[in-house]
């Protein structure tokens, strides 16, 4: 094992750990609708593009059944 693996593997489940709390104490501080809005902004450039994908072949390609 490198020294990055243990790295990784020291301070990983830590990180994990602190954002995992980070999460739960912003939905408490805020309300869910808040919370996951602020969410969704922040996360679009990871599920934006297969949504997309998702569509562009379903309307598209495969196009719409009347």
């Amino acid at each position: 094992m490198n020294k990055f693996d243990a790295y990784v593997l020291t301070f990983g489940p830590f990180i994990l750990l602190f954002f995992i709390l980070y999460l739960v104490f912003d939905y408490v501080a805020t309300n869910p609708n808040a919370f996951w809005n602020k969410w969704f902004k922040k996360t679009l450039w990871i599920w934006l593009p297969f949504y997309g994908l998702r569509r562009l072949i379903r309307e598209v390609i495969l196009g719409k059944k009347r």
